[in-house]
């Protein structure tokens, strides 16, 4: 991935089910939702919180933490344990894809974060025994690295020789393996007890919390290198900066960055988290910035599992490109349910789709009303020039309000009538289809919409 080493990556919290009532296995759960819609493959690392430190054989080791599901409060029917749900992830998104790596995401407060291991004994000992004591964790458990979340209690109760002794540790242990493992942080503010010499030689990417509202000009003025930063986003509201959608952190981390005169590239983005209460939007974004990211090869288009991760939210918005056939669509939902509103409480979830096709033609933009949905497509495909493809398109709304015809279909010599009408009670939420690279006159090439389906829900 051009300017992103590390990739697109998110953490999950064991802890959350959603919606309320839930348990993993339920059909309608946020982990389902991610296997369902393939939500996994637009990972490189997911990031499993939050592990804790406690005694092993010798020295000290990790474990998912005690913070379970059985019988709690909140769904005193849910009878399966943090350990069930992290066995759970690893299997099914290694299932959906197996190229994903995990990282244990150390628990950040408490008396059982990393700061824990020097609680007696000789400090390089303790760190020697904990880092050999974690990659026989990961191996078992087939993970592929550490991830310390860097803010609260860790951060108080670790001096900053204590943070280069154990970092260092685990960088080398961690070396000596055959197999690459990985160390990442993600810091909140406070840099009182960084080794920065230690931070830039020992992380693999360090992905500051932004959406805490601490900017990067702080993180680099306070000393962290910029040749390891990545970019830490946040889908979910409550904090002082989260982000908006997925076209908003991209626009932020694409073109990279200039310190002392000289340019960087984000090394990652490192998404909290998959699972809150506002788990379809987190999803869905996670999708969209994975294909703005990694825009998808080949000819075909089907925006149906995002928009199903996000609910099948009707779509408000689109922009036709069109002249004498089709030439491109974008689309742009908005979710009313409550799981998708957005990164602020009030506000509905805003889902801006990539557009399919190319930029020549006119563009046209439509605002289609919430409550008048489009039921229908209508239109004609045919040979123009030569090519297959979509000479012309209609929309029609609930209420019998029409949009289009889109395209003249002038120069075609074919020309086939279709109609796509949703079943009662659905409308048309998202479209799949292909396009085609077609010469223009002037010499140069554009894609045009070969073949064009709506999708209902």
């Amino acid at each position: 991935m051009a300017g992103l080493p590390y990739g697109i990556n998110a953490w999950i919290f064991l802890k959350e089910d959603g919606p309320p009532g839930t348990n993993y296995n339920s059909a309608d759960s946020c982990f389902q939702s991610l296997i369902q819609y393939k939500v996994y493959n637009s990972l490189d690392f997911l990031g499993i919180a939050f592990f804790e430190v406690v005694p092993g054989s010798s020295g000290f080791t990790i474990k998912i933490g005690n913070g379970c599901h059985l019988g709690n409060a909140d769904n005193p029917n849910n009878l399966l344990s943090n350990q069930d749900y992290l066995t759970y992830v690893l299997r099914d998104a290694r299932k959906v894809n197996p190229d994903i790596k995990f990282l244990a995401t150390m628990i950040y407060k408490g008396d059982q974060t990393l700061s824990a291991i020097f609680s007696s004994g000789n400090e390089q000992t303790q760190a020697t025994d904990f880092a050999n004591n974690l990659v026989i964790y990961l191996k078992k458990n087939g993970m592929n690295g550490l991830d310390v979340d860097w803010e609260g209690d860790v951060a108080d109760r670790m001096t900053q020789s204590q943070f280069k002794i154990l970092f260092s540790t685990i960088r080398q242990v961690f070396d000596q393996q055959p197999e690459k493992y990985y160390l990442t942080m993600a810091p909140a503010w406070d840099y009182s007890v960084y080794d920065f010499p230690t931070l830039k030689s020992t992380f693999d990417v360090v992905s500051p919390q932004f959406y805490d509202g601490t900017t990067l000009s702080e993180f680099l003025g306070a000393g962290m290198s910029p040749d390891n930063i990545g970019y830490g986003a946040q889908f979910e509201p409550g904090n002082e900066a989260p982000n908006t959608s997925a076209q908003q952190v991209w626009s932020a981390v694409s073109p990279g960055f200039n310190y002392q005169d000289k340019s960087y590239n984000y090394q990652d983005i490192f998404m909290w988290r998959l699972n809150s209460g506002n788990y379809q939007f987190e999803q869905a974004q996670l999708m969209i910035l994975s294909q703005l990211a990694n825009p998808p090869a080949g000819d075909s288009f089907d925006d149906t599992a995002i928009v199903a991760a996000a609910g099948n939210p009707n779509i408000t918005r689109m922009t036709v490109r069109a002249g004498e056939v089709l030439n491109a669509i974008q689309a742009v939902n908005t979710g009313t349910g409550p799981y998708n509103t957005g990164t602020q409480n009030t506000e509905t979830g805003i889902f801006t789709l990539l557009q399919h096709g190319g930029n020549s033609g006119g563009a046209q933009t439509i605002n289609i009303p919430i409550d008048d949905p489009i039921i229908s497509i209508t239109g004609y495909t045919g040979k123009w020039y030569g090519w297959e493809c979509v000479l012309q398109l209609t929309l029609t709304g609930k209420s019998g309000a029409t949009y289009g015809p889109f395209g003249t279909m002038a120069g075609s010599t074919t020309q086939t009538h279709f109609t796509q009408s949703a079943q009662p009670e659905q409308s048309v939420v998202a479209f799949s289809g292909s396009t085609v690279t077609v010469p223009l006159a002037d010499g140069s090439h554009t894609a045009i919409i070969a073949s064009l389906n709506a999708v209902f829900a």
